[in-house]
C-alpha cells in the first residue's frame, strides 16, 4: 500500500474513532448522573479547579511523545471524593480549557478520553468497596489500607490502562504508529509515575476526610505535585540536550558532507519505523534512533577526496579506509554517556547476518539489533538513490534487493522494514518515490 492510500484508510478511521470515543464519555457521564449518588458542588467545583490549573501548567514534552500534569493524582483523588460522575466532570471539565491546542477536535478527545479515565477510576473504586465520605473518619489504619487504599491504587492501575489504550489507539490511526508499541511505550514512560500518582492521590483523600482538613488538603498536596513536576522537567531538559548533542554532530558531520545530513534523518526515520515494528522497547527504539542518525559520523575521519569519488573508482585499499568509518565513528562518541548503547550499532553495521562480515565477524542475533537495523537502513537507501533504478522505485523492487544475498541482513529486520514501507511510504526527504 502507498503511503496516499495509508493516509486515506487512517483518515477515513480515525474520526470514527474520534467520534466514539467523545459520544462513549458523554454517554457514562449521562448515565452516571441518572443512576449514582451525585456530589457536593462545593468539592467538586474545587477538583475541577484544580485539574484546570494543573492541565495549563503541564509539562508538555518529556520525551517519548509524552507529556505531564497533575490531572492523574486529582482523577485518583476524585474517585474516592466526588464520585463516578464527579471524577468524569472533573476529566472532561479540565481538558476543554486548553490554549496550546489550535484543534477543537483534539481538544474534544482529550476532554473525552479524561472523563472516560476518570470515571472508570471512580467505577473501579466504588466496585471494590472503596469508602466514600465521613464512612472514612473512624477507621483503623488496617481499615483505611483495605477500604481506601487498596481500591484506589486498583483505581490508578484502570485509569493508566485506559488513558494508555486510547493514546495508543488515536496514534495507530493517526501516524501509523503500531498500537502495541504505542502501548508499551506511554507504559514504560508514565507507568511508573502512576505509582506515585495513586500514592499522593491516596494522601490528598486521607488529609481530606480521616484528617478532617477537607478543602485545606489541596494545599498540603501541591508541594510533592511541585516537586514531581520540577523531576519531569529535568528529565525533558535532559533528552533534550541529548537531541541538541545528537544535532550538533550532524551539522558538523553536514560540513563536510552536505547530502548526509539528508541520510542521517532518513535513516533515524526509517530505523525507528523498523525498531517498532519489531517492538521493540521505548528505551532500545532511542538506542535504535542514535545510532542510524549517527550511523556516518565517522566520516569526519575520512578524507573528503575519498568521499567525494564513485565508489566504482576506488582501489582496494580506499575503499576499505571508508569502510572503516563504521570502527571510526564508534570511537569518536566514546564517552557520551547516552550514546554508550547506541555504539555497537554504528561499529558493527557492516557485519553479516551470515558471520562474513566486518569488522568482528558476529553472526546472527550476537550481531546488536542496532547494527542489524542500520545496516537495512542503509542499504534501502542505497537502491532508492541508485542512480540506475527506476524514477519510481516500487516496495517489491526493495524487498527483492534486500533479499538478494540471503546472508547479508537479519530476515525478521527486513520483513519488518517492507512492512514499515508499506505502512509509512518513504522517509521525507527521500530523492526517489516508493510506490505500492
Amino acid at each position: 500500500m502507498s503511503q496516499a492510500a495509508t493516509a486515506t484508510v487512517r483518515s477515513r478511521w480515525l474520526p470514527a474513532y474520534l467520534a466514539l470515543v467523545v459520544a462513549t464519555s458523554i454517554a457514562t457521564g449521562v448515565a452516571s448522573w441518572l443512576v449514582l449518588p451525585r456530589p457536593e458542588l462545593g468539592p467538586l467545583l474545587l477538583l475541577c479547579l484544580m485539574g484546570i490549573v494543573s492541565f495549563q501548567i503541564r509539562e508538555p514534552d518529556v520525551g517519548l511523545r509524552i507529556s505531564f500534569s497533575f490531572l492523574s493524582i486529582i482523577l485518583v483523588a476524585s474517585a474516592a471524593i466526588v464520585g463516578v460522575f464527579g471524577a468524569w466532570v472533573v476529566g472532561s471539565v479540565s481538558m476543554l480549557i486548553d490554549r496550546r491546542q489550535p484543534r477543537w477536535t483534539a481538544t474534544m478527545f482529550n476532554a473525552a478520553m479524561c472523563g472516560l479515565l476518570g470515571a472508570a477510576a471512580a467505577l473501579t473504586y466504588r466496585l471494590l468497596g472503596g469508602a466514600e465520605g465521613s464512612a472514612m473518619t473512624h477507621m483503623s489504619t488496617a481499615q483505611l489500607g483495605l477500604h481506601v487504599g487498596l481500591p484506589l491504587l486498583a483505581a490508578d492501575v484502570v485509569g493508566c490502562l485506559v488513558n494508555a489504550s486510547l493514546i495508543s489507539g488515536v496514534l495507530h490511526l493517526d501516524q501509523g504508529i503500531p498500537f502495541g508499541v504505542q502501548l508499551r511505550r506511554v507504559l514504560s514512560g508514565s507507568g511508573v509515575a502512576y505509582v506515585g500518582y495513586g500514592i499522593i492521590g491516596l494522601l490528598f483523600v486521607i488529609l481530606w476526610f480521616p484528617a478532617g482538613l477537607g478543602a485545606f488538603s489541596a494545599l498540603l498536596v501541591l508541594a510533592p505535585l511541585l516537586a514531581a513536576r520540577w523531576a519531569f522537567i529535568q528529565y525533558g531538559e535532559e533528552l533534550r540536550s541529548h537531541e541538541r548533542t545528537i544535532d550538533t554532530l550532524v551539522t558538523a558531520l553536514g560540513t563536510k558532507e552536505p547530502a548526509a545530513v539528508d541520510r542521517s534523518r532518513r535513516a533515524a526515520v526509517l530505523a525507528e519505523w523498523i525498531a517498532e515494528e519489531l517492538g521493540l522497547p521505548p528505551g532500545q527504539i532511542g538506542t535504535v534512533r542514535y545510532a542510524a542518525t549517527l550511523h556516518e559520523i565517522g566520516h569526519l575521519g575520512v578524507a573528503t577526496r575519498l568521499l567525494r569519488r564513485s565508489p566504482s573508482s576506488l582501489s582496494p585499499t580506499e575503499r576499505r579506509v571508508i569502510d572503516g568509518h563504521c570502527v571510526v565513528g564508534a570511537r569518536m562518541i566514546e564517552g557520551i554517556d547516552f550514546l554508550e548503547d547506541a555504539r555497537s550499532g554504528i561499529r558493527h553495521q557492516h557485519e553479516r547476518f551470515d558471520g562474513t562480515g566486518r569488522p568482528d565477524g558476529q553472526a546472527g542475533h550476537a550481531i546488536p539489533v542496532a547494527a542489524r537495523i542500520v545496516a537495512v537502513t542503509t542499504a534501502i537507501d542505497d537502491v532508492v538513490r541508485d542512480p540506475d533504478a527506476a524514477p519510481v522505485v516500487s516496495i517489491a523492487d526493495v524487498a527483492r534487493r534486500l533479499r538478494a544475498d540471503p546472508g547479508r541482513f537479519d530476515p525478521d529486520v527486513v520483513a519488518a522494514a517492507i512492512v514499515a514501507l508499506d505502512k509509512h511510504g518513504w522517509p521525507a526527504s527521500a530523492p526517489a518515490e516508493v510506490a505500492s
